[in-house]
């Protein structure tokens, strides 16, 4: 299991990501949010298993992502810059043992 917290920045909404291995590169996500358009994408993608190598890599023969993240994230989150998308993606990624968990920061000077 893997837990992010995320202070999506000058909106000051926080949100939280919980994703659980489920093996074979599969978890489940599942959000809670300040943001009422992060709890409109965890009402469609919330507590379903997602392919976590589709979500992160392009197809090899076809060159396409096939991501539900970022489908579905097109729908429902009108700030397509909102750190919350790697946000996800980053716990889906460590929960399922394919990168280690360390923090990532965007510093403005």
């Amino acid at each position: 299991m893997a837990e992010v917290d995320i202070y999506a920045g000058i909106c000051g909404f926080k949100t939280v990501v919980s994703s659980e291995d489920k093996g074979g590169y599969k978890a489940i996500i599942n959000l809670e949010s300040e943001c009422p358009n992060w709890r409109s994408f965890n009402e469609i993608l919330g507590g379903k298993e997602i392919n976590v190598m589709a979500e992160l890599f392009k197809d090899r023969k076809t060159g396409t992502l096939n991501s539900q993240v970022f489908d579905v994230a097109l729908k429902t989150i009108p700030h397509i810059s909102c750190p919350v998308i790697s946000g996800v993606l980053k716990a889906m990624e460590v929960c399922t043992g394919l990168a280690l968990p360390k923090g990532a920061t965007i510093t403005f000077r």
